[in-house]
């Protein structure tokens, strides 16, 4: 079999975008190439322009990976508990941070600049993960739990926390914070329950 037949048309995408992220631990964004993703694959160097035009797109197909899998992370954590505002939102925070260590390649090109006409489906779905938290903002001010305000400079305040603490979380680790605590989730829930202390009426 040669090399170009290793992979069918349908999941040879699939597949690159994998060997991309798995690259990305190694050597970063930066020395990604499109000819290094398709050595690794042990496809054709053309093989990948089949899928992507450049690099950028290979990157922006991984953040939109990667918010798919935060949203699908972020929703299960929600479901499970109550309909209390602060619980959500330690729930979303905590899966958030779980996310993030589990899929640091991921998160490292999540958060760069995409072009909306160029990337359509990559903003939507980047737009609907903060859009997680930004209802259940809104269902707090709505139930009185949190202060009357603009709910979107409330939501990214939450999530500016929590992809602080995510950050940290990946280059140091979570007990750095909060030496005391157990896990990262306990860091988490601390610092959004402080956060909402300071928010609630």
């Amino acid at each position: 079999m040669k090399p170009k037949d290793k992979y069918h048309h349908g999941n040879l995408r699939n597949k690159l975008i994998a060997i991309a992220t798995e690259l990305l631990s190694e050597e970063g964004a930066h020395s990604l190439s499109l000819r290094k993703i398709s050595q690794r694959a042990g496809v054709s160097h053309n093989a990948p322009y089949m899928h992507f035009a450049d690099k950028e797109a290979v990157l922006a197909a991984i953040a939109e990976e990667g918010f798919r899998l935060l949203s699908a992370q972020v929703e299960t954590a929600v479901d499970k508990v109550n309909q209390n505002t602060k619980q959500q939102l330690i729930a979303a925070s905590s899966a958030y941070v779980n996310f993030a260590l589990q899929h640091s390649n991921h998160l490292q090109v999540m958060f760069c600049y995409y072009n909306r006409e160029k990337y359509p489906s990559l903003i939507e779905v980047s737009q609907a993960s903060l859009d997680q938290l930004f209802k259940i903002v809104q269902a707090g001010q709505k139930d009185g739990t949190l202060i009357a305000g603009n709910p979107h400079e409330i939501t990214k305040t939450i999530w500016a926390l929590v992809h602080g603490v995510a950050a940290i979380s990946i280059a140091y680790e979570s007990k750095i914070l909060l030496p005391e605590k157990n896990s990262a989730q306990e860091v988490v829930s601390t610092f959004v329950t402080l956060l909402l202390n300071g928010l609630a009426r």
